[in-house]
């Protein structure tokens, strides 16, 4: 167990306009409270979980001032008519936080000249009038428009107010409205709100003076920007720590994020497993010199770890700190922390699999166009690749958050009586299937045939990059070791096994093995997974067969350990299977390093000295290489699963989990586990 005094800054209460934060941790704005009349339960049961879970304040996701110019067009609410439909629903929202002992807030938004053109919009506001790349023309703000917006903003917190909430949010970053008159690259008015700094901070600051007089002294109003836009030309770190001196009465928490909505990956809104944690600290501290103290700080972006968090309130850089993943990660941080169980907090992976982000990459941005790809053709790729799964999940540590609120949750079945569970193989789809089916109350034994659990993720011992997975994998097994769960290493189930096996259900996890394509040599490669921490032993030139993820991780861990690596893959782009923020930190990385890459290429065979290949125009020559990886990705075991399966005895269960029944992502596999180990009654 964890020492709570050693989290005493993060678990200390602090009093705002009469409401008791109990104390410094907030849950983040995620999804769309937009959409609450079409998601119901399963956004409520998020926003409760979180409150239960023990943050300090919980906020609803986004919802825009009105549904004409501040919209992306899809929102279905009739803010701020406080006899309209939604009303009641926020209320209740509100409640359900509340009941919990957290701050309920409400984010609103405005998305000025980002938002797209739809039936009651077609010409979205921004500071200047312009036309953008896809012949959408924005209408530049006049008095009478700014007017129109004051008012919406002060209407909506006065609507949250009645509403029950405890304040509101206003995300004034990400390239929002706030951002665009702010920034210099975007406000280039010539009138009183353009130009100096002071000019394009007016309109900003006349919204929240209306917003302060619309709600009185008794409500709390927090505001997200970008501590800085991280793009040249844009705000800088420096310029909102001026701005946040106009803020003494008006706001009392400024949360401090980085980075523009169009440019998600590069600009910090979103780090990657890539990027240093705690990424917007640096904006943070700046602003932190200039900001009034009676405005308190708060800062997100890529904080993962109570340790972290509790040194940057003892240290007196922010007041609070803020998670948006992270709470899908684990929604009982803060339980856990002042329970004395911080050791056991999921640590979100920045895994980009809860929010994809947007499309950035040069190579990525081509394809795109080249093949004419639109988002509802990206969506049913995705909707695809889920329905492999009976659920469908966002969070890969916790298969128990489902994802900003769109998924019904799955119904299990109430426990009947204790049977005897074999669970075969200990990767994450064993580890899950046999700690879920325990806790559900099961006799549960755990079989795997290597001296060690974890499965495939070995590998994570060497990888300089994913310590957040390798902590998930070692969590994952203290979880199964500290339970009253049989563990057998060392030992081999085959249909001998299976046969004399007691068990009532027999879950079979035995994972995949690499694919080894019929290419002349290609026994003299190394698999991908026993590629890391062998960059000595494969030499200073290699080569990696194969640029999916697999392949493109692979390469950079090579050239983090000092090899000149060249991928080898035989479509036309790296990492088809990604994209948008998840291709764009890869590449970006692979670029950083300098890995070379062949496309349209195949490997003919491997050779003593390297590996011939042969490019889209059918011309074949040798890439010289002092060692080979394959990185063709893998294939389940289908044989054994049905071997071990026609083994069983009459009437005995058998389920099939992680790769041995799809070859998927770490995620899918602790999702499988995680709904068959809870089906079982």
């Amino acid at each position: 167990m964890s020492n709570t005094s050693d989290y005493k800054h993060l678990l200390s209460p602090i009093t705002i306009r009469g409401k008791v934060y109990r104390n410094r941790m907030l849950a983040a704005p995620t999804g769309y409270f937009s959409f609450a009349k079409k998601i119901g339960d399963p956004y409520y049961a998020m926003l409760e979980e979180r409150a239960a879970g023990g943050f300090a304040s919980v906020c609803s996701g986004e919802i825009t001032v009105n549904s004409t110019d501040a919209a992306r067009g899809f929102e279905d609410v009739d803010i701020p008519d406080e006899s309209g439909e939604f009303f009641p629903l926020a209320h209740k929202a509100a409640a359900l936080i509340q009941k919990h002992g957290a701050i309920a807030m409400m984010e609103f938004s405005h998305l000025g000249s980002i938002g797209d053109p739809h039936p009651k919009n077609a010409h979205p506001w921004g500071p200047v009038s312009f036309t953008k790349k896809d012949g959408t023309e924005v209408i530049g703000y006049t008095k009478e428009m700014m007017k129109k917006t004051i008012h919406d903003f002060a209407d909506c917190a006065r609507y949250a107010k009645d509403a029950g909430f405890d304040g509101i949010l206003i995300h004034g970053g990400h390239g929002w409205l706030f951002s665009q008159f702010l920034s210099p690259l975007e406000n280039t008015r010539t009138d009183e709100y353009g130009g100096s700094l002071e000019n394009r901070m007016r309109f900003p600051l006349e919204v929240l003076r209306a917003v302060r007089e619309s709600v009185g002294d008794d409500f709390i109003i927090e505001l997200r920007v970008s501590g800085s836009d991280r793009w040249p030309g844009g705000t800088t770190a420096e310029d909102m720590a001026e701005f946040s001196t106009h803020l003494s009465g008006l706001i009392d928490i400024l949360h401090v994020s980085s980075g523009h909505y169009y440019r998600s990956y590069r600009t910090l809104e979103f780090s990657s497993l890539y990027t240093r944690h705690n990424c917007n600290v640096d904006s943070a501290e700046i602003i932190r010199k200039k900001c009034p103290r009676d405005v308190k700080m708060g800062v997100i972006g890529g904080i993962n770890s109570p340790e972290d968090a509790e040194q940057l309130i003892a240290n007196d850089i922010v007041d609070f700190i803020i998670v948006g993943r992270q709470a899908f990660a684990d929604p009982d941080f803060m339980n856990k922390v002042a329970s004395g169980h911080a050791e056991d907090i999921n640590r979100c992976l920045r895994c980009m699999r809860c929010y994809s982000g947007s499309h950035e990459h040069e190579k990525e941005l081509a394809y795109l166009e080249k093949y004419h790809i639109t988002k509802e053709m990206e969506e049913a790729r995705d909707a695809e690749k889920a329905s492999c799964h009976n659920y469908h999940v966002y969070c890969t540590v916790n298969p128990k958050t489902w994802g900003m609120g769109f998924c019904a949750r799955p119904e299990f079945p109430v426990f009947e009586s204790k049977k005897k569970v074999l669970v075969v193989g200990g990767g994450i789809g064993g580890l899950s299937a046999a700690r879920y089916a325990c806790d559900k109350g099961h006799d549960v034994t755990l079989v795997e045939k290597t001296d060690r659990l974890g499965g495939i993720l070995y590998f994570l011992d060497h990888d300089k990059a994913k310590y957040d997975l390798r902590h998930f994998r070692d969590l994952m097994i203290k979880r199964v070791e500290e339970r009253p769960i049989r563990i057998l290493l060392n030992t081999n189930v085959d249909e001998a096994f299976i046969k004399n096996s007691d068990a009532d259900v027999i879950m079979l996890a035995i994972g995949s093995e690499p694919n080894l394509p019929p290419i002349p040599g290609i026994e003299k490669t190394l698999p991908a997974q026993d590629a890391y921490g062998k960059g000595s032993e494969l030499g200073k030139n290699v080569v990696v067969l194969g640029g999916g993820m697999v392949g493109a991780e692979t390469a950079i861990e090579l050239a983090e350990e000092g090899c000149n690596v060249t991928i080898v893959e035989m479509t036309e782009r790296l990492i088809l299977e990604a994209r948008n923020m998840a291709f764009t930190c890869v590449m970006d990385k692979l670029d950083e390093l300098g890995v070379e890459s062949y496309v349209n290429t195949k490997c003919l065979s491997v050779t003593d000295n390297g590996v011939e290949v042969q490019d889209a125009n059918q011309n074949t020559f040798t890439l010289p290489a002092d060692g080979v990886v394959c990185a063709l990705g893998l294939k389940s075991l289908r044989n054994e699963v049905e071997a071990l399966k026609s083994a069983a005895k009459e009437g005995t269960k058998v389920v099939e989990i992680g790769d041995c029944h799809v070859i998927d992502r770490v995620g899918d596999a602790n999702l499988d586990g995680y709904i068959e180990g809870n089906m079982l009654s």
